[in-house]
């Protein structure tokens, strides 16, 4: 009942958040527009994902081999595109990552270093975001129209946040201490020897320069393609703005869009394109039907290049 209950709620989130940005939004002329879109861009965008999944099969690659994992190329880019396919139905991309969990631990028989080289992904992932919205925010201020003080906040808590985990982390003194405020002494003995083990794979990436440094490297081209492809939507749909702008409000979404409170982030990435659009100085009407153009495009690209995940998940062998 508690789980139909916060699926329930999470719907009735994204249903609401779509209702409020949308209500006064012509549905037939936001159709009428997505329809028209350039095809190129479209195609440009979709492009730019499938190179994202090839550069993150890489950097997973280089966890998993600095940890005596080493699995090959193909193998990981099928686990990483059909773990896409799976967020489509999981409540976050969690569900995914435990796919990806699952299929390459059950392929090396080692589960709990698997997730620790899926979470060394995550962590540097989103610090290369962080760092791109962080520098946007002071560099990309004269090329919005509507500056509010807060845009400098996302980026830097978010590189605040990762730091006190990632010390957390490599700290195993620390670790240890944490570890013990669990208030269960049968979780805290279960949770102890896996999370020990995620935190010896932990520290030794920390001290493997020939890992960290290119796996930061390939997150941050991660994160570039990610915002051009966004980027690309928008001219698709004839909303020409600065590409440096981009950098600055898609962290702002991104970390939006991770707030466990909608399905699919659909809410939340809405009113993250907004945000976005109502700060480059389009009135209300006008914003929101370009965040909703956006938006549908966005979701639309996700769900085909999932759907190729689906198709691997059926002709892989298990």
């Amino acid at each position: 009942m508690r789980k139909y209950l916060k699926t329930f709620i999470k719907i009735a989130v994204s249903g609401l958040l779509i209702c409020l940005l949308y209500s006064k939004v012509d549905l037939s002329d936001i159709l009428g527009k997505l329809r028209n879109a350039s095809p190129a861009w479209l195609a440009l965008a979709f492009f730019l994902m499938v190179v994202n999944t090839i550069v993150s099969a890489f950097k997973w690659r280089l966890f998993l081999k600095s940890d005596n994992l080493d699995q090959p190329i193909p193998s990981l880019w099928a686990s990483y595109i059909t773990a896409s396919f799976f967020n489509l139905f999981l409540p976050s991309t969690i569900g995914g990552d435990a796919y990806r969990i699952a299929d390459i631990g059950s392929r090396t028989g080692c589960h709990a270093r698997v997730a620790a080289s899926i979470l060394a992904d995550r962590i540097t992932g989103f610090f290369a975001l962080s760092i791109y919205g962080f520098f946007a925010s002071l560099l990309a201020r004269p090329l919005v129209t509507e500056w509010q003080w807060w845009f400098y906040l996302p980026s830097s808590a978010a590189i605040l946040a990762l730091l006190c985990v990632a010390v957390l982390l490599v700290n195993a003194t620390f670790f240890q201490f944490c570890l013990r405020l669990l208030p269960v002494k049968r979780l805290r003995e279960k949770a102890s020897a896996i999370a020990e083990q995620i935190g010896n794979a932990m520290r030794g990436y920390a001290a493997r320069r020939n890992v960290i440094s290119p796996a930061l490297a390939l997150s941050f081209i991660f994160q570039f393609d990610l915002i051009l492809a966004v980027w690309a939507i928008a001219k698709s749909i004839g909303l020409a703005l600065p590409l440096g702008v981009f950098f600055l409000f898609i962290p702002i979404k991104t970390f939006l869009e991770m707030i466990p409170v909608s399905v699919f982030g659909l809410g939340l990435r809405d009113l993250g394109y907004t945000i976005f659009i109502l700060a480059m100085g389009f009135v209300d009407s006008e914003a929101a039907a370009y965040a909703a153009l956006i938006s549908a495009a966005e979701v639309l690209l996700t769900i085909i290049y999932s759907l190729v995940g689906g198709a691997v998940f059926i002709c892989r062998k298990k």
